[in-house]
């Protein structure tokens, strides 16, 4: 994984972890959303606007955990846009230094 991939994917990390949508609790570690982190990443691309990652985010907790326990999209509303700000940013970057 290249340093600026690993950056994003600690960044996205973090903002699950901060949620901890599936309620693991403090005693986690800070790596515990790591797996998600990279599968959301894996489909960042396709997304259109913060609606889209949100959707992916409730999607792939939904794939990895089912989707009763993953529960309702609105528990990933925050996460969604917390993760759109942080691809956006990402995409600005690239796009300066493309330029």
């Amino acid at each position: 994984m290249q340093r600026k991939d690993k950056a994003i994917h600690l960044e996205v990390s973090a903002i699950l972890y901060k949620y901890d949508p599936m309620e693991v609790g403090v005693d986690i570690t800070d790596d515990e959303y790591d797996i998600e982190a990279a599968t959301i990443l894996s489909r960042l691309h396709t997304a259109k606007n913060e609606e889209d990652v949100i959707d992916i985010v409730h999607e792939e907790f939904q794939s990895w955990f089912g989707k009763e326990a993953a529960g309702k999209r609105d528990i990933y509303e925050k996460i969604g846009h917390e993760i759109w700000e942080v691809y956006q940013r990402l995409c600005q970057k690239r796009q300066t230094l493309s330029s």
